[in-house]
């Protein structure tokens, strides 16, 4: 499924692979140079604002968001400790930076109608044919607002952002099984909202 707002790794570059220089630039930011960091906001800055833009949903926000990430990084850089790549452990920083702004502002991110029709396929779901995009779309934001924020995060990564089960646990520091049941816990509550706002006579969505 094509989706603007997926998630784009920067890729290895001859025979130094990115985290390699990952490593190496962090080395050399902490030992006083400055450009390292640079470097490092250049390669990711796309990266983080795509991550950051498909949860909040809205450009402005994003780029504000984006450069709060960075400074949070810029000033606790010295505290990596290189358990998990760098790449992973920026993602981290975005993600639960965007959802706490969405929080914040009491916000709800957008579902693209791609990625509504896959999740209620998921669930054995037919859109609806009478509903028009618009309809659809703000639909969803309204049972999304329902939901307790980690089943929102976990749908939003899961079928807007479209990571994969172990990417999940790795964002929200959790194993892959507590992911199946955060999921599937979600996908339950969205479903019962949904058959509570359309109602059908067989009780099938």
């Amino acid at each position: 499924m094509a989706n603007s707002g997926a998630i784009a790794l920067p890729h290895s570059s001859g025979t130094v692979n990115t985290a390699d220089a990952d490593r190496q630039a962090i080395e050399r930011f902490l030992a006083g140079d400055a450009s390292a960091f640079e470097e490092l906001y250049h390669r990711y800055q796309p990266y983080v604002y795509n991550v950051v833009n498909g949860i909040v949903q809205n450009a402005e926000d994003a780029r504000d968001v984006t450069q709060d990430v960075f400074l949070h990084v810029y000033d606790s850089l010295s505290r990596f400790r290189g358990g998990s790549t760098f790449s992973t452990w920026l993602y981290r920083v975005a993600v639960n930076a965007a959802i706490t702004y969405v929080r914040k502002e009491r916000r709800h991110p957008q579902i693209p109608l791609d990625a509504l029709r896959e999740f209620r396929a998921d669930i054995d779901a037919e859109p609806e044919q009478q509903a028009t995009r618009a309809e659809t779309q703000q639909a969803v934001q309204e049972m999304l607002a329902q939901l307790p924020d980690q089943q929102r995060a976990v749908l939003v990564l899961r079928y807007f952002q479209e990571l994969s089960l172990e990417e999940i646990a790795e964002v929200m520091n959790c194993s892959v099984a507590a992911v199946k049941v955060r999921l599937h816990r979600a996908r339950n509550s969205f479903r019962r909202l949904f058959e509570k706002r359309h109602p059908q006579e067989d009780g099938e969505i």
